[in-house]
């Protein structure tokens, strides 16, 4: 892989890793209101979601999905609920913020909600099955490129999450109880919005 190819790809990561989604969002409101230690226990969920959507999309995963309208809805949906019940949940814990911040379940469920959010969208596994072989020489050997390629993303994503972290749990020493509390609900009904609208997401035509 020659190195423009590689820095064309780094470029083009960066523009998708910085823009905000779901994981973002829930990343950053456990960060305003569980603290630091919460947020990063969601660091590797994150990660082992992406590496395993960017397997599956080079292992045949994503063209079933562009094959079979049933195995797409039925992640879509999967994908969908989880986000609603997260949504759901986020806002009903939103006047016990204190609690949240003390406990120790929360930590630890952290890795396994980051997971499943990164995990349960088909659009994820679809993106990176479009996304990555545009930086693939054919002529060369795909494996040592596929490496390249997983590689550069994850870490600039974990960096990126690392930012995020950062920022959110330094800036809720400057918030009020009832200001977090607002940033929550908004937290929530950003994940709840993301559940209504992947449910018009379509299966892409081909």
């Amino acid at each position: 892989m020659s190195i423009e190819l590689w820095l064309s790809f780094v470029l083009a990561s960066f523009l998708v890793i910085a823009s905000p989604g779901p994981a973002v969002a829930l990343l950053v409101m456990t960060g305003i209101n569980q603290g630091r230690r919460a947020a990063l226990a969601m660091l590797p969920g994150f990660f082992l979601g992406d590496l395993v959507a960017m397997s599956l999309s080079f292992a045949g995963v994503g063209a079933l999905l562009m094959a079979s309208a049933k195995l797409f809805a039925m992640v879509k949906w999967l994908g969908v609920l989880y986000l609603l019940y997260l949504g759901i949940k986020m806002w009903r814990e939103s006047g016990q913020l204190n609690d949240l911040e003390s406990s120790g379940a929360n930590v630890k469920q952290g890795t396994a909600k980051a997971f499943w959010v990164t995990l349960l969208n088909p659009k994820s596994i679809l993106f990176f099955m479009a996304f990555m072989p545009q930086f693939i020489n054919q002529t060369q050997p795909l494996a040592p490129q596929l490496a390249i390629l997983f590689t550069t993303f994850l870490v600039m994503g974990v960096i990126s999450d690392l930012g995020y972290t950062l920022l959110s749990t330094t800036s809720r020493q400057l918030m009020t109880a009832r200001f977090r509390r607002l940033l929550h609900r908004c937290g929530a009904g950003s994940l709840i919005g993301a559940g209504v609208l992947m449910t018009v997401m379509r299966r892409p035509a081909g």
